[in-house]
């Protein structure tokens, strides 16, 4: 595991779910500004699914802050990028995929973190609960993951 996610340079689970708030919070900011950017219908889509899950991570996270329960609620259906790629990555231009890899790398530090307080929790609700987490972030991962394999297979077939 990445040094980064040592607990021992963490002071407590809380300060770790602190960070894990902030990283979702930055993903979800990150994800809003290239919903913006983007001209392509599929990456607006990927892009708001994936800001709305980052909103609703924080929260699970806030809740599990507050000693509320600590179930997530089913994760809502990812958008269909398959059928609604419509453009090519065309060029050398590679700014989309830039920032499809750079998303990947956040989706799995997030599961990352996940993973390492699951390891940690005081109890098996929260070690689910974490487990959870990091298996939703992982699902991101893969989702990003399969639409870069669409929109590179376009372009390696023009």
């Amino acid at each position: 595991m990445n040094e980064s996610y040592n607990l021992g340079s963490i002071d407590s689970i809380e300060d770790a779910v602190k960070l894990g708030i902030s990283f979702e919070d930055q993903g979800r900011d990150f994800y809003l500004e290239f919903a913006e950017k983007t001209s392509d219908p599929a990456s607006k889509d990927i892009f708001l699914y994936l800001a709305e899950e980052e909103k609703k991570h924080a929260q699970y996270l806030i809740n599990y802050l507050e000693g509320k329960t600590l179930l997530l609620e089913e994760a809502s259906e990812a958008p269909d990028f398959k059928s609604a790629f419509t453009s090519e990555f065309v060029g050398d231009d590679l700014g989309e995929v830039g920032i499809l890899l750079a998303a990947m790398r956040l989706e799995r530090k997030t599961e990352d973190l996940y993973k390492m307080l699951s390891k940690r929790a005081d109890n098996s609700e929260q070690e689910k609960f974490f487990e959870e987490l990091a298996s939703v972030e992982r699902g991101h991962y893969d989702l990003i993951d399969g639409f870069l394999e669409v929109s590179t297979g376009f372009r390696m077939q023009t």
